[in-house]
């Protein structure tokens, strides 16, 4: 029979309670907050894009 590793019970209780912190955390920082690194990340992917595409559009052109 294999004999599993036992695991003590403080471990167990403070990575629950770093876990617990970590989720006051996220739960305090304003919807506002986050909507605006959102938006600002998705502008920041849309103009990235619009600049790559108009290079990559202009090499592909033929020349008659």
């Amino acid at each position: 029979m294999v004999k599993l590793p036992t695991t003590s019970g403080k471990n167990d209780t403070e990575e629950f309670d770093r876990f617990k912190d970590f989720a006051r955390r996220v739960v305090r920082v304003p919807h506002s907050q986050i909507k605006a690194h959102l938006d600002a990340e998705k502008e920041t992917k849309r103009t990235a894009r619009s600049s790559s595409s108009r290079v990559s559009g202009a090499s592909s052109k033929r020349v008659g």
